[in-house]
């Protein structure tokens, strides 16, 4: 009797842990995306301290290479890749808390962001690439402003700083790939969009913030209000 308590109480406890593993999942081609399990939003990051102005960090290599960081942990980095010349896969990632900043195919040239996990910052980037480049880590005010009522355009990944008073923006893209924009702020991290193809929509945002626009192949345009 005691035997098969300990059985059940095994299968009890079995299944209890069965959900929410924190594991994501392998799903054949062609299955049924009613078929794979939500997963749960990550919890938004500690907020990164007030900016401060800071030179620019460049780094440049050929080809596959891996370079150290010193930009500062508490500061959000804007990281620019400049590979003009390549013609096989650029793939950028890290050991900070965004990991993987580039993946793309050819010729590159974009900016995202770095540190906006303070507890987990960038030390070392490791760069993929089959010609030369350049890497440049830079502060907030190597961005483009988008003013209120006024478009913004460009193509590819890029980042884009948003003044206060600013509360909404609204994204049209054309693309055969996935579109997706970010937004970062002392209040909030969040990925507002996340589609495949072309898109149209308006979006909640309260300046002043970073939005980020991630999609190699996108041509886009953003318009605050």
């Amino acid at each position: 009797m005691r035997k098969l308590v300990c059985a059940l109480a095994a299968v009890v406890l079995a299944s209890g842990c069965a959900s929410g593993t924190g594991y994501g999942v392998i799903v054949a081609a062609g299955a049924s995306a009613s078929a794979v399990p939500a997963v749960p939003a990550a919890p938004p990051t500690t907020a990164p301290a007030a900016p401060r102005d800071l030179p620019p960090e460049t780094h440049t290599g050929k080809g596959e290479g891996q370079f150290a960081v010193t930009w500062p942990a508490d500061q959000l980095g804007f990281f620019t890749f400049d590979c003009p010349k390549c013609a096989g896969n650029v793939i950028i990632s890290t050991d900070g808390g965004e990991f993987g900043l580039v993946n793309a195919i050819g010729a590159y040239k974009g900016t995202t962001w770095l540190n906006t996990e303070p507890d987990r910052p960038t030390r070392k980037v490791t760069v993929l690439a089959d010609a030369p480049w350049t890497a440049t880590i830079a502060d907030y005010r190597s961005l483009p402003e988008a003013s209120a009522a006024k478009p913004s355009t460009g193509k590819g990944d890029a980042v884009l700083r948003v003044p206060a008073g600013i509360t909404r923006v609204h994204l049209k893209a054309k693309t055969r790939g996935n579109i997706a924009l970010w937004v970062q702020s002392e209040e909030t991290g969040d990925l507002l969009v996340n589609e495949i193809g072309d898109v149209e929509v308006d979006r909640d945002v309260r300046g002043p913030a970073y939005l980020r626009v991630d999609g190699y192949e996108t041509s886009w345009t953003i318009t605050p209000s």
